[in-house]
């Protein structure tokens, strides 16, 4: 079928509109990912700037008092405008998605690292990437005529697949993550081809311009067989149940926390003083500083053989949960990675397993647990880990998603699926 001149004209216009997304959110990802490795080897230079922790906790909580809570749920706005857009008739009472939310997510995810706060950076780097898209949103109300003009939702979805595909170096996750972080149980094909676009050309741009990413070491895989299968399939139900622990306990404490304390200047600084107490008699307990931050040490060396300590992951587990309590900005998906390959190598050494595999198999299905996002993490699994038995992996993030529960970092998601389901049903 010859195309005509209108549709030529729209399909030029959207591949346009993601080379722009996926480039202007590579760079504005590449700033924001050096910047939080700098912010972590300054604090690992300078332990003492730990001793910022509560001052750190109290700007953030004052920062996103000032600007209103809207600025630290711009996800949850963006989920909100993605499931509105696809149903007119629902009515979610959502904020406005303000570009300058990414510059506050960049400095308060900066004043975490620096720091040294347990919390992670794809949270704050997809919330740069949101606000990025919404300016390009309505740069277009301006410029081009209504006629050829996107939805919003394209530029929410296409720019969220570019944050998180350059964060990771992992393309083909950063698509599947566009096309489904707004409703995991259902995958956007429409928008397949504008989230591949976005996604790659940030991850080549980022690329480019020199980011700075985690690089996971080599490890030796186990083999395809029913012994092997039956050992993870045990292993993945055991991390979908600890992932379950792992975030309920983190939203059951932070629960506490807030009512503990009457304040949110309280509610901020008292969880961060414990973080900072927990830093320190854990640097003195186990004479090792790699607790404090990102904490990818953590994960490389329970991959790659030097070892963790078989507690690890509860000590890390501990602080991340202080942490997020305190308010720091950042992502629960790396806290989630490096617990779980602590756990795995924990879970290996106590039973005489290769300890790299399950490692890297824990990291991976507990965030698959954590996110409800078991396509996402299975192509991470493949791209970032670059584990070449898929049908073991497939099955360990599987198996962990179903044995983790409805509870996720990504709640919200849930919340909104429900709410189009009751629409629809109503309709």
């Amino acid at each position: 079928m010859i195309l005509d001149i209108e549709t030529c004209g729209r399909i030029a216009i959207n591949t346009f509109r993601s080379v722009l997304i996926g480039t202007l959110t590579g760079i504005a990802i590449t700033i924001f990912a050096n910047t939080v490795s700098l912010m972590g080897n300054l604090n690992e230079i300078h332990p003492a700037l730990s001793l910022l922790l509560p001052f750190a906790a109290y700007l953030t909580m004052l920062i996103y008092q000032k600007l209103g809570d809207a600025y630290r749920k711009i996800t949850v706005e963006a989920i909100d405008r993605i499931h509105e857009i696809e149903n007119p008739e629902l009515k979610l009472n959502h904020g406005k998605i303000s570009p300058w939310m990414g510059v506050v997510a960049y400095i308060a995810a900066a004043l975490s690292h620096l720091s040294g706060a347990s919390v992670g950076k794809e949270g704050a780097g997809v919330q740069i990437g949101l606000s990025v898209g919404e300016l390009l949103s309505r740069a277009e109300k301006k410029i081009i005529p209504v006629h050829y003009r996107g939805h919003e939702d394209r530029y929410l979805m296409c720019s969220a697949a570019a944050a998180f595909g350059s964060l990771f170096g992992s393309p083909i996750t950063g698509v599947l993550f566009g096309l489904s972080f707004a409703t995991p149980d259902l995958i956007r094909l429409d928008m397949l081809y504008p989230c591949i676009v976005s996604s790659y050309f940030a991850v080549i741009i980022s690329e480019l311009l020199g980011i700075h990413r985690m690089v996971i070491p080599w490890f030796a895989e186990l083999s395809f067989n029913v012994e092997n299968l039956v050992i993870v399939a045990v292993f993945a139900a055991l991390i979908g149940l600890m992932t379950r622990l792992f975030i309920c306990g983190l939203k059951a404490f932070r629960d506490i926390v807030h009512k503990a304390f009457g304040s949110k200047a309280f509610s901020a600084v008292v969880p961060s003083i414990l973080v900072l107490i927990a830093f320190i008699f854990i640097a003195l307990f186990t004479d090792d500083m790699s607790y404090s931050g990102l904490s990818l040490d953590l994960l490389y060396a329970s991959i790659d053989g030097r070892g963790v300590p078989i507690y690890a992951f509860i000590l890390k587990a501990i602080l991340v949960f202080l942490s997020i309590s305190a308010g720091f900005v950042g992502g629960e998906v790396v806290p989630l990675l490096v617990t779980g390959s602590t756990f795995g190598y924990a879970f290996a050494s106590i039973f005489g397993l290769r300890t790299g595999a399950f490692a890297a198999l824990g990291a991976i299905g507990m965030l698959s647990g954590g996110t409800n996002l078991p396509l996402v993490c299975f192509a991470l699994g493949l791209e970032l880990f670059s584990y070449e038995e898929p049908t073991l992996l497939f099955a360990a993030v599987s198996i962990a998603y179903l044995c983790s529960g409805e509870t996720g970092i990504y709640q919200h998601q849930a919340m909104a699926l429900k709410n189009k389901l009751a629409k629809r049903s109503e309709g």
